[in-house]
């Protein structure tokens, strides 16, 4: 195994405890952690596209393609709006990326042994009841067209 793999595999066993016995993030915690900054940045994607005059509803669909283009998804009438604004936002895809690895690391967890498809899309809706995060392993093409 590559030195990045070890490093991961060693901060995986931190998380969960499995290597060394010790103190563990236990997977609530981590669910807990995934759902509190998915919540911080649908609060800041909404303060940032209210300066541009973009109100949810109706509900914005995000989602993250395999080939890391961050993009409005759905029929949003101000999808082009939304997109220009997303494009080069480069602290928003960092955020939105950030949110994904927690989510990556609940669903692994919770699917221990499981190998998920070469192309999966993340997706976050923001929805006036609040955010929502989901895997998409079916329709998500393997880059963006």
């Amino acid at each position: 195994m590559h030195a990045e793999g070890n490093a991961v595999v060693s901060a995986l066993a931190r998380l969960f405890g499995a290597a060394n016995g010790g103190e563990a993030l236990p997977l609530s915690g981590i669910r807990e952690r995934a759902s509190k900054e998915l919540s911080q940045f649908a609060r800041i994607v909404r303060e940032e596209l209210d300066t541009h005059g973009i109100s949810i509803p109706p509900a914005i669909s995000l989602v993250s393609y395999p080939d890391c283009v961050l993009a409005v998804e759905g029929d949003h009438p101000q999808r082009e709006a939304i997109q220009a604004w997303l494009t080069d936002n480069h602290r928003i895809t960092k955020y939105f990326k950030e949110v994904e690895v927690l989510f990556e690391v609940v669903r692994a967890a919770e699917n221990a042994g499981e190998v998920f498809p070469e192309y999966s899309c993340f997706h976050v809706g923001l929805t006036s009841a609040g955010p929502v995060a989901y895997f998409d392993d079916h329709h998500c093409p393997p880059t963006l067209a």
